[in-house]
């Protein structure tokens, strides 16, 4: 046995600046994610902490923070629970783990574990947001949350588009705008409503989806009606409106 790795990175095929993600199986049976990345490859846990490890005997360092606060609560100290920089360090190095396996679930279609590592994050955030010491550790919340929520919006609605569900993926979409936009406005930038990358994606997206989902024959006419009249093809138009008239008519009377 050797430990050189170069016969597997000949072996995988790999574009710089494109990201290339696979599933494989350990030896014992686990299942396993790696990136193919410009040195080398990344290896990640597909459940659990990414790296595998348990830290003070918990799953992660999410969970230990939490577990902390909460027996800081109970025990009924004057003082407030707060994370020092080492903490909020340590939780940054826990949260970059699991956005490399949330962009790797991505990849991978597996949309609801993406949705969870998101979650995960978005737990990470508030918790540094909450009780880091220094400000520059509470700020972090504000600078990555628009940009983790709209992963976890985009993770759902794909599963829900992958089950070809339009109508509960554009309820998503849309509620995630609504969400996104509030964050916007807590955080006094009013201006980031036109520039936010994720918001614009997220708008776009809403049209997107609006655009190619299966339409009923009376939606599809009221569409095919509203482009005559731009056309100005008003013979065709006129026809359409005598069809949607009798459809609507139709509906009126119903079977009786």
């Amino acid at each position: 046995m050797t430990d050189d790795i170069s016969r597997i990175l000949k072996a995988w095929t790999y574009e710089p600046g494109e990201l290339s993600v696979r599933k494989i199986t350990s030896e014992d049976g686990r299942d396993l994610i790696q990136i193919r990345m410009d040195l080398g490859i990344m290896q990640l846990e597909w459940s659990g902490r990414p790296d595998g490890a348990i830290v003070h005997e918990r799953p992660s360092l999410l969970d230990h923070y939490r577990a902390e606060r909460r027996r800081h609560h109970s025990s009924g100290s004057s003082e407030p629970f707060v994370l020092g920089r080492e903490d909020c360090w340590a939780l940054g190095q826990e949260a970059m783990q699991y956005y490399w396996r949330r962009i790797s679930f991505f990849e991978l279609k597996q949309y609801e574990l993406a949705e969870q590592d998101a979650v995960h994050n978005l737990g990470i955030l508030d918790l540094c947001g909450e009780f880091g010491e220094h400000e520059e550790d509470r700020q972090i919340r504000d600078q990555y949350r628009v940009f983790v929520t709209a992963h976890r919006i985009q993770a759902r609605a794909l599963k829900h588009l992958e089950e070809e569900d339009h109508g509960k993926a554009l309820a998503i979409i849309r509620a995630g705008i609504t969400e996104v936009e509030g964050i916007l406005r807590n955080n006094g930038g009013p201006e980031a409503m036109e520039t936010c990358t994720e918001l614009v994606f997220l708008r776009d997206w809403e049209q997107e989806v609006e655009d190619s989902r299966p339409r009923s024959r009376s939606e599809q006419l009221r569409v095919d009606l509203e482009a005559a009249v731009e056309e100005e093809e008003f013979e065709l138009a006129a026809s359409l409106r005598d069809r949607l008239r009798e459809m609507d008519t139709g509906r009126a009377h119903g079977p009786r």
